[in-house]
């Protein structure tokens, strides 16, 4: 018997799931502690000037993305034959004045140290005189849990007065602890983040919000909160734009209490009253006046996009994409803020696992889209984007999995990976699975409180109805002690989040890093050649727009 005749009896021998795995193992074993670091480092350079939207930083970064993937021989993402998709943005740096009156009376606010006001409404003057104040709770309104504040309140042309995150429902079981049933327990959900707070209040036509400052990740008070806040925020420019409230107004809670008490009320009291269903909002005896310049500049920023197309000629009009926002802050003076964390891990986890999926042969039955959206840190616009102007049917897309925030990645090896929103939907199963293979576990998210499920390009593919992923680094670090991961993150949170600070680390250990990045492979290959499509949960947690 010759060589390649015996080789083939051997090989028509094995099961072919053997066969099959050998493939996608040995791809992913291209990625390596090096290769991230080597994208990361380049990202993160002063060079790049923290790849702001619409800076010089944005064209060294699109630049560098495309000559990447150009290596890799993916082919343009976008129909057109090119790599971009071009995203148009307003910029809009904002300063606002409120006045107030209470009880008939001029009430004294001082800007930028009782309140912080703002404006994401691309004009250049924001003017709204006298406008009654109204409260309104959480200003949630959500059928699912028989909850609404805005029931037989009217706020139009007014503004609304609200309290920040959650209604705290206390566990009938246990009032030491919160209802799990109703708004995700101790998790953020969906209600409590601002954005769906202004956006419920625009609909019932409030023309400013006005949100009672809580103290959170070592910002207690408004004059801390106005040194961090953005110098420059970000709308799509599109007919949406001006389909907002024309105000954002953060108030202090010292001067919060003196309101409530002006209108006979203990806003304690009001407080504990907001919590139960059922609740009804009330007018308080005050109005506002406020005053927002803008300074706008119109941004054309881009989307970059590849493609590995499927070898299947049926299924290669199918699509798994993969996504890591390549945005960050920008620069403020002569400061640079790097985003080696947030975001260049992330996008050089997606080069890297571009770089895995060219590597076999043939590629996956199914094409596999890698894109790197912009003007993620602006509020996800690039994938919000993306998701509103498709390139592929959204219909045909069987996942999008996000990388995004990987700040543990340079800490070694963990026991477990955390999926952020998990129970959402199968694309679960399949990172367990692999997680498995690797002697490893999944947990949840492992700061729930903290909301990020709501905080990365994901969300805007779950609400456009594709099942997604996203992952975070484990916190049981292997060979270090209990409590390690915990205080490894909270110590980025402190001293490098959205700072300066968030450069590589001469001490960073990316062998972790590369197990996290193996087990997303495997689950985008298990999507990309499998014949089931990957579907939301009936008990989804998170649920948004139509499921497939």
């Amino acid at each position: 018997m010759q060589k390649a005749q015996f080789c083939a009896v051997i090989l028509s021998a094995l099961p072919f799931y053997l066969i099959a795995a050998a493939a996608p193992e040995k791809a992913s074993k291209v990625i390596t502690p090096a290769g991230i670091l080597s994208h990361i480092r380049i990202l993160a350079s002063d060079e790049f000037g923290g790849r702001g939207p619409g800076s010089p930083g944005e064209e060294k970064t699109v630049a560098y993305l495309i000559d990447q993937c150009k290596k890799l021989g993916l082919k343009p993402g976008n129909p057109d034959g090119t790599y971009v998709q071009k995203v148009t943005l307003w910029g809009i740096r904002s300063q606002g004045e409120v006045s107030m009156t209470v009880d008939g009376k001029a009430w004294p606010l001082t800007p930028r140290q009782d309140y912080l006001a703002s404006s994401q409404m691309p004009k250049p003057e924001i003017d709204i005189k006298n406008s009654p104040v109204v409260f309104a709770g959480y200003g949630v309104v959500a059928p699912e849990f028989h909850w609404d504040d805005y029931k037989g309140l009217d706020v139009k042309g007014k503004t609304v007065v609200l309290l920040g995150g959650d209604p705290p429902v206390p566990d009938p079981k246990d009032p030491a602890k919160l209802d799990p049933k109703m708004f995700l327990g101790d998790a953020l959900s969906y209600y409590g983040r601002p954005a769906t707070k202004y956006e419920t209040a625009y609909a019932h036509g409030a023309v400013a919000v006005m949100i009672l400052f809580t103290p959170r990740n070592g910002t207690n008070n408004v004059a801390r909160l106005a040194q961090n806040a953005p110098r420059e925020v970000m709308v799509l420019r599109d007919k949406t734009a001006t389909e907002r409230i024309g105000a954002q107004v953060q108030l202090g809670m010292e001067k919060a209490r003196e309101l409530f008490a002006a209108s006979g009320l203990d806003l304690d009291a009001v407080k504990a009253a907001a919590v139960k269903p059922g609740f009804k909002g009330m007018a308080l005896k005050a109005t506002a006046t406020m005053h927002l310049a803008n300074t706008l500049r119109e941004v054309d920023s881009d989307n970059v996009i590849a493609k590995l197309e499927g070898s299947d000629a049926k299924l290669k009009n199918e699509y798994v994409i993969y996504s890591g926002h390549w945005d960050h802050l920008g620069t403020d003076g002569d400061r640079i803020y790097h985003g080696a964390s947030d975001n260049a891990a992330g996008t050089a986890g997606v080069l890297e696992l571009a770089h895995a999926f060219t590597s076999l042969s043939p590629a996956p039955k199914r094409s596999v889209l890698f894109l790197f959206p912009t003007a993620e840190e602006k509020g996800l616009l690039g994938a919000k984007y993306y998701v509103q102007h498709p390139l592929y049917p959204l219909k045909d897309t069987l996942a999008n999995i996000n990388l995004d925030y990987f700040s543990n990645w340079g800490w070694g090896r963990t026991k477990d990976i955390s999926i952020v929103g998990l129970g959402n939907s199968t694309l679960d199963d399949l990172t367990i699975a692999a997680a498995k293979r690797q002697g490893r576990v999944v947990t949840g998210d492992t700061d729930p409180a903290e909301g990020f499920y709501f905080r990365s390009d994901h969300l805007e593919f779950a609400k456009g109805g594709v099942p997604s992923l996203e992952t975070s680094p484990g916190i049981e670090h292997i060979g270090k002690p209990a409590g390690y991961g915990v205080q490894k993150r909270d110590e980025y949170i402190r001293n490098d989040y959205h700072k300066t600070t968030d450069e590589p680390k001469a001490d960073w250990d990316l062998t972790g890093a590369v197990e996290d990045l193996q087990v997303i492979f495997d689950v985008g290959y298990n999507v990309a050649q499998g014949n089931t499509r990957p579907r939301f949960k009936p008990d989804a947690p998170y649920q948004f727009g139509p499921k497939k």
